[in-house]
């Protein structure tokens, strides 16, 4: 199925294209998500807003795309809005929670729970939060390109920025990871 006729058949709610839409694109789309979202439960919660967006929104699909930029733009700015409303969530939740804040509130510990490799695990989440810390637009370069093997010129369609644009981004995104990493992994570091 091309991309016209896909956007077509979304336009029409014909079965066949959404269900060749969510089959080719689904996997993608969650894994993207997860990149951003951090949780896999959420990204595939997640992916079912993505997949409403793109058949509400399958009206203004502009061909200058293909279809699988278009989709990786919606998905990118639906994730980090999630992130964004996670915040705001976390924050909220922080100050109702935060015994100084809230007197009411008594020490409510979480048990402690020892993942299954602590090590692995520690650097996973000293890498995760380093990737997090990152500018927005660097983090979402490294992130398409890292993670989902995304070319840089379609990073740059997916982004709206110029090719040279993309290549600033992810080598400034790898300079900072660099820095922020290398306290931590210093066994890695050439002396």
């Amino acid at each position: 199925m091309t991309d016209s006729e896909l956007i077509e058949g979304i336009l029409r709610h014909d079965r066949r294209a959404l269900v060749h839409m969510v089959e080719t694109y689904r996997e993608k789309v969650i894994k993207a998500a997860f990149y951003f979202v951090g949780n896999m439960q959420e990204a595939e919660d997640l992916s079912q807003d993505i997949f409403i967006e793109i058949m509400n929104s399958a009206g203004r699909f502009r061909q200058a795309a293909s279809v699988s930029t278009w989709i990786y733009r919606i998905t990118v700015n639906k994730s980090l809005n999630r992130v964004r409303q996670n915040r705001r969530k976390d924050l909220f939740r922080w100050l109702g929670d935060n015994p100084q804040r809230n007197p009411e509130i008594k020490d409510q510990t979480e048990p402690f729970v020892i993942p299954q490799d602590l090590e692995e695990s520690e650097r996973r989440g000293i890498i995760d939060r380093a990737i997090k810390s990152l500018p927005e637009n660097q983090r979402i370069a490294f992130i398409l390109h890292k993670f989902d093997g995304m070319p840089y010129r379609e990073i740059s369609s997916v982004m709206n920025v110029s090719l040279s644009s993309v290549e600033s981004l992810i080598h400034r995104a790898k300079l900072n990871l660099q820095r922020r990493l290398a306290p931590h992994f210093q066994e890695y570091v050439k002396k």
